[in-house]
């Protein structure tokens, strides 16, 4: 039993060992021996091993230790095995069911947002701007100003620059200073909202899904008929769990 254990904290901390150096891109030894607490003797044990079977580089010039592609390549096939698309498919329609909205996923296309996958599972029958292979701006919906947040208020400025910007609705944000304000509120909360923004009687929750290297494969929106501050906290709530979720499985990590 205790060259079990043994066995079983050698690997903990590997991964350990391997899940800082991801986060940080490239660590020398005593800083990761500082953020770990492992025995500076054990820890050379540990990234010899992993240098050895190719899942770490170690910098002759520096000494700093970063990921090989080796270890990027497990992280593809994970991916590619967890079928995110058919994971995607199952949470929206959980979404969907279980609180009674349209749940949609959504991806940046040439400076519009394009609806990729699109479920109302309880036939709410809401008036819903986007359908699945439709396009509409990114700045009026909740799920085009989730992934913009993830973008520098410089480049937010020069993709506003290519926008056809135009009002929709009454509600709609046409000020890029105005919007660059929203933008900030949704960085700060990690989800955006459309308040009737693309068209009246039409409410909108969603925040971004966020890849291995930090960059936004999409997004996922809830749309609903009406907004109280406790429905938009339900909504986000489970929203933001589930995205966690599945941006983890796509190999983000904060």
């Amino acid at each position: 039993m205790a060259e079990k254990a043994e066995s079983l904290q050698v690997v903990e901390r590997t991964f350990k060992v391997l899940e800082l150096i991801a986060a940080n891109r490239k660590m020398r030894l005593n800083d990761i021996y500082s953020a770990t607490g492992i025995n500076k003797a054990s820890l050379l044990r540990i990234l010899a091993s992993l240098c050895e079977c190719g899942y770490l580089n170690r910098s002759e010039r520096d000494g700093e230790y970063s990921l090989t592609f080796k270890a990027f390549e497990v992280g593809v096939k994970a991916v590619r095995t967890s079928e995110i698309d058919y994971v995607i498919r199952n949470t929206l329609e959980q979404l969907s069911r279980e609180h009674n909205v349209v749940a949609q996923f959504s991806v940046e296309d040439h400076d519009e947002l394009l609806c990729l996958q699109s479920y109302d599972e309880n036939s709410t029958g809401y008036t819903v701007y986007t359908r699945v292979g439709q396009r509409m701006p990114m700045y009026t919906s909740s799920a085009g100003k989730a992934i913009l947040s993830t973008y520098s208020n410089e480049q937010i400025r020069e993709k506003w620059k290519r926008y056809d910007v135009r009002r929709l609705s009454p509600n709609s944000i046409t000020n890029i200073d105005a919007f660059l304000k929203e933008i900030a509120r949704v960085r700060e909360r990690g989800y955006a909202t459309d308040m009737e923004e693309c068209e009246p009687g039409l409410f909108c929750v969603g925040t971004v899904l966020l890849n291995y290297n930090l960059c936004p494969i999409g997004a996922i929106s809830l749309s609903t008929s009406s907004m109280t501050e406790e429905r938009r906290n339900e909504l986000s709530g489970a929203l933001l769990e589930q995205c966690r979720r599945l941006s983890y499985m796509l190999g983000y990590t904060k």
